[in-house]
């Protein structure tokens, strides 16, 4: 069957060459799918057999953990000089953190910092100024020019995208990198 497409409001019949390469391309995408399908049933078995053992031996390795630094909390005086040691593969002791500063209310930190040092405002707040790249888009292409800026990709691009069900992320990206090789080369 020829599917007619649209050209400036007049359907025209598609070339001959193009109807099959479609149903080609839904046929392969639909094996794809089923497979995609039977991969993620075969991916939901093996996690329901092991996931109640991983998370036993998760809960035993927290466990273990917590009871490591319980452990070292007890003993400071062990970890005076060096004051970490690795055994086992796991490194246990002291380090020195110098912390993070922290704030529920930004606007307010930067409020008070105007007001309690005034004279080093530029010091404590940071300022952005970025360019708006959905203002920018309004410009001319020679206005855009005169800012060393410049519109990519713009123009025809060509479409192959199924219209029924996409298929998963992962296996979206693969395709377009396999289609970006074999055009390239």
């Amino acid at each position: 069957m020829i599917a007619l497409a649209e050209t400036g409001g007049v359907r025209t019949p598609l070339e001959p060459e193009i109807e099959p390469l479609c149903a080609r391309y839904n046929a392969e995408c639909v094996k794809l799918e089923d497979l995609m399908a039977d991969l993620e049933a075969d991916l939901a078995a093996v996690k329901d057999r092991h996931l109640r053992t991983l998370k036993r031996q998760a809960a035993l390795v927290a466990a273990g953990e917590a009871e490591l630094h319980q452990a070292v909390a007890a003993s400071p005086q062990m970890f005076v000089k060096p004051r970490t040691t690795i055994l086992h593969g796991t490194k246990i002791g002291y380090l020195n953190s110098v912390g993070s500063v922290t704030y529920a209310d930004e606007a307010r930190v930067v409020q008070l910092i105007g007001k309690h040092f005034p004279d080093r405002l530029e010091e404590l707040v940071k300022t952005e100024r970025t360019p708006r790249k959905d203002a920018l888009r309004t410009l001319t292409g020679p206005e855009l020019a005169r800012l060393g800026c410049r519109i990519e990709g713009a123009g025809d691009l060509i479409v192959v995208k199924r219209v029924a069900g996409d298929v998963e992320k992962l296996i979206n990206k693969l395709i377009e990198k396999l289609v970006t090789a074999m055009v390239a080369g």
